[in-house]
């Protein structure tokens, strides 16, 4: 059974209608300079990639709040879960945009099992716990970290005013697991969802990020092109951030600014 999916991300007729433009994302204008082929590869590559994981973001946001729905989570909670879907959405449109700019196809391929996002046999409770500590307590705080590293190290362009777009909502994405887990933690929640003990969550947190350390988080073709100065000014002035600094920040991210979203727990901070 093939368990590979390639979807298109196209735009309707509908796009161009003002009362359904005016509530799309507003795309930045991206236009790229002369770029050599290798150069504009890895940088239609990098775009693609960035589209996959907020897709992917999709349905694993999906996922969060559907869980929110069926637990009869706070109406606030409910709101801003299914937000972060709305916001991955957005997130996947500018990606795709970025990569189109650079001369890429709109078509992308996935794992079949990222797109299900199956629900296992934990209860309901147990399984909202586990994301918003893995996806969002860890992940999300991750990835805020990284695409903060990219803003600073980018110049002014197009591409980087996209990042800015998304990073404006990386800031609810990267906060709602730690503030939402010290809420649990400090018995504000206990008519809808209950502490499971600090062991649990300090396993759940640790076994994430343990299997989150050991992602290659940078291609080596791109790492090589960052030892060349002008390939790497080129590089950023497309959105891609240098590879070499992006590394220590992702490592940074994943410990330093994760356990800081976890100091509300005793013995941590």
């Amino acid at each position: 059974m093939d368990t590979m999916l390639t979807l298109s991300f196209d735009r309707s007729p509908l796009a161009g209608d003002p009362v359904f433009s005016r509530r799309l994302v507003t795309v930045p204008a991206m236009r790229p300079p002369d770029l050599p082929d290798p150069i504009r590869q890895v940088a239609q590559r990098a775009w693609l990639d960035r589209a996959r994981s907020e897709y992917v973001g999709v349905m694993i946001a999906r996922r969060f709040w559907g869980l929110s729905v069926d637990m009869n989570a706070p109406s606030d909670i409910q709101e801003l879960c299914l937000k972060m879907v709305l916001d991955e959405q957005r997130h996947a449109h500018l990606c795709i945009v970025a990569a189109e700019s650079l001369g890429a196809q709109s078509d992308v391929t996935f794992d079949l099992d990222e797109l299900q996002q199956v629900r296992s046999t934990e209860s309901v409770s147990d399984q909202f716990l586990k994301m918003a500590i893995q996806t969002y307590a860890v992940g999300e705080v991750t990835a805020l970290g990284l695409i903060r590293f990219a803003l600073s190290d980018l110049p002014d362009s197009g591409y980087r005013d996209v990042l800015k777009i998304i990073a404006a909502d990386e800031v609810l994405h990267g906060r709602i697991g730690p503030r939402l887990l010290a809420a649990v933690k400090g018995g504000l929640t206990a008519h809808w969802l209950q502490w499971p003990g600090d062991d649990v969550v300090r396993a759940l947190r640790d076994e994430y990020r343990q299997a989150m350390s050991h992602r290659d988080v940078v291609e080596s073709d791109e790492a090589l092109l960052f030892q060349d100065a002008l390939s790497a000014q080129q590089l950023r002035s497309v959105g891609i951030p240098d590879s070499r600094g992006f590394k220590t920040a992702y490592h940074r991210a994943l410990n330093q600014d994760v356990d800081a979203g976890f100091a509300f727990m005793d013995g941590e901070g």
